[in-house]
């Protein structure tokens, strides 16, 4: 395949990981990297991440919590090439399972209650909202073709009791997913905004929510992106693992 490359990530407390993604097609963003840096992962947890493109959450989850294991499932056939390529080339055979299937058929897939957490980053676009993507690929990972957000929240079925779903979503959404939140039982308990700029409106929201648990939200402080000019905040450094 020659629309490819192979690039190197570091984030706090996962070290390095290498992945191969395509150049010009869809390719992971700063919005998994701040998911994975968000999460809260216990010993031994039992991860699914449904959606997984090339795999970058869920590599950087396995270097970052060396006792988890990981099911990483990618219905688009090349990104689950490049899955399994990537869990190949970080040496995580055995720790995280691929898996080609449709996330609409995963709960018929797998038994209900397998999972501690879920961690998703799910199209943040409606379908048919917005340009349209000449890129197939990058049309689904961006819009909800495949299954609206309704259908990613159906898979609290999957998660134990107090399991957690940890997730990435446009700012602009988030009272459409903290409502749909609350219908399917998962209940908020951290949310942080996530702003490109000191004095811009936030574009993402991290949330973390808890299968049947009760009322009680942390707002945490804001995360801010860039520092006025352009540089990385002294968080976002720290994020990216750069020294001061």
């Amino acid at each position: 395949m020659t629309n490819l490359t192979h690039d190197s990530i570091s984030l706090r407390g996962a070290g390095v990981v290498t992945i191969v993604q395509q150049k010009h097609g869809n390719r992971f963003t700063l919005d998994s990297l701040l998911l994975v840096d968000f999460c809260r992962i216990k010993s031994n947890d039992r991860i699914l991440e449904p959606g997984a493109g090339s795999g970058v959450i869920s590599l950087l989850l396995a270097k970052k919590f060396p006792k988890t294991s990981i099911v990483a499932d990618e219905f688009e056939p090349h990104a689950y090439e490049l899955l399994n390529q990537n869990i190949e080339a970080n040496g995580l055979p055995g720790r995280i399972l691929p898996g080609d299937r449709n996330i609409r058929y995963l709960n018929r897939s797998i038994a209900q209650e397998s999972f501690d957490v879920i961690v998703a980053n799910p199209p943040y676009i409606k379908s048919g909202a917005g340009r349209q993507n000449p890129s197939r690929e990058r049309l689904v990972a961006r819009q909800d073709l495949s299954a609206p957000i309704t259908v990613w929240l159906n898979l609290q079925r999957l998660l134990k009791n107090r399991g957690r779903y940890f997730l990435v979503f446009p700012a602009d959404r988030a009272t459409e997913l903290l409502t749909l939140l609350h219908k399917k039982k998962l209940e908020p308990k951290r949310l942080r905004f996530v702003h490109s700029y000191q004095n811009k409106p936030a574009s993402l929201i991290l949330v973390e929510a808890v299968k049947s648990a009760a009322s009680g939200l942390v707002v945490m402080p804001p995360l801010i992106v860039h520092e006025k000019g352009g540089g990385y905040s002294d968080e976002m450094r720290e994020i990216y693992g750069m020294s001061s």
